[in-house]
């Protein structure tokens, strides 16, 4: 080999060493924008998660709230339904208990001339 073939190798071998160091580079910016852009991705979804997280706690709270208030009405609107059901109850006793009454005094009072 002669001494201007070894140049030209050596140029060749440079160049495609240049060029191959150039895609390698540019492969890698590519990836590396990727990265960063699924980086930003991911930070954006872990707030829009946090968000999620944090208004299911409120809205759990204020499911519960809701429900003991609502099982707190029930209990009041039972207790009222459970008086008045045992007022009438004492009503139509009182009410039978008039009414024979009046039907033994109606009987007496026909039977007596």
């Amino acid at each position: 080999m002669t001494r201007s073939d070894l140049v030209i190798a050596m140029t060749v071998a440079l160049v495609g060493a240049v060029l191959l160091g150039w895609v390698l580079r540019w492969i890698y910016s590519g990836l590396a924008r990727a990265g960063t852009a699924m980086v930003e991705t991911v930070d954006s979804m872990t707030a829009r998660l946090t968000q999620a997280e944090e208004g299911q706690a409120a809205i759990a709270a204020q499911l519960a709230a809701t429900d003991q208030s609502l099982r707190s009405q029930l209990r009041e609107k039972q207790a009222e339904l459970d008086a008045a059901m045992d007022g009438l109850r004492t009503a139509r006793q009182q009410n039978s208990e008039w009414q024979a009454a009046y039907e033994a005094e109606k009987a007496r009072a026909d039977s007596q001339p």
